[in-house]
């Protein structure tokens, strides 16, 4: 392959997990690639951080990064909103981005209210099922159904395996006849594209790099990039490879992303 630029998940290939302990060796991997001749981009469907807090989170593990090396969900996910008018939002996700929606002008429906403009899921350890409940009485109103990404886990602080908003959402879509959730984040194109926009990139000379091979690799490959799947996150082994067809199979599959050096690869 012929890299010249790379794209890089977060949690699972820099970090272990919520608790932001940086993967063996991540810090000064990343720190050094400008060094060996790449430039590139952060991809993440965090959506329990702000961006800025996201940012600074990496600062306080060791990582030298701008807010500016950053494409996110969130982000995204905002974006799309706006872009239909959608102003009062039913928010699933973590009370932790609550403020920073508000800052991005959107209202948060109280859980008493009868409507919503959009149901929006992100990642959330609470979410009960009287939550899903209320979601699915939005949506039968009329809600639009706005899923952040589709991940189907995530890790807590604790390495704990939770369900993703992926599985929610398929869960409203079953439940609810004739809804269908819009993805911001990965898989989905748009976030894959602001990030190879800013670089400057074509996806033909990009690569990925994710320790998920369901959603951010995946979409990845759909728009042409080689893709590098890590172990050091939600899949301790390739086992799960095995699941996946012949054409989604991941070019390289490392322990860890500080194994791949630019003598695995051809630079542009």
């Amino acid at each position: 392959m012929t890299v010249k630029h790379l794209l890089i998940d977060i949690e699972g290939v820099l970090v272990t997990d919520k608790s932001y302990r940086p993967v063996p060796g991540g810090v000064t991997w990343l720190n050094s690639l400008a060094a060996q001749g790449y430039d590139w981009r952060l991809v993440s469907n965090n959506t329990t951080h702000p961006p800025q807090a996201l940012i600074n989170s990496l600062r306080d593990a060791g990582f030298n990064v701008d807010l500016d090396q950053l494409e996110g969900a969130a982000t995204t996910g905002c974006n799309w909103l706006r872009s239909e008018g959608h102003r009062t939002i039913g928010w699933l996700g973590a009370s932790s981005l609550s403020p920073w929606l508000e800052e991005q002008g959107f209202v948060l429906a109280p859980p008493g209210a009868a409507s919503c403009d959009a149901v929006v899921l992100g990642v959330n350890a609470d979410l009960q099922v009287t939550d899903l409940d209320r979601a699915a009485s939005w949506l039968q109103q009329g809600a639009a159904l706005l899923c952040l990404h589709r991940n189907r886990i995530w890790l807590d602080a604790t390495g704990l395996v939770r369900l993703g908003p992926g599985a929610w959402a398929a869960a409203l879509e079953a439940a609810v006849p004739g809804v269908r959730s819009v993805t911001a984040g990965k898989p989905e194109p748009a976030v894959y594209q602001r990030a190879l926009e800013s670089l400057g990139a074509l996806p033909e000379s990009t690569l990925f790099i994710s320790d998920d091979p369901f959603s951010d690799l995946a979409g990845a490959r759909r728009l042409g990039m080689a893709t590098v799947f890590v172990l050091s996150g939600k899949y301790p082994d390739a086992g799960i490879l095995s699941t996946l067809g012949p054409d989604q199979q991941p070019d390289l599959v490392l322990d860890r992303a500080d194994q791949l050096v630019p003598d695995r690869l051809q630079q542009g």
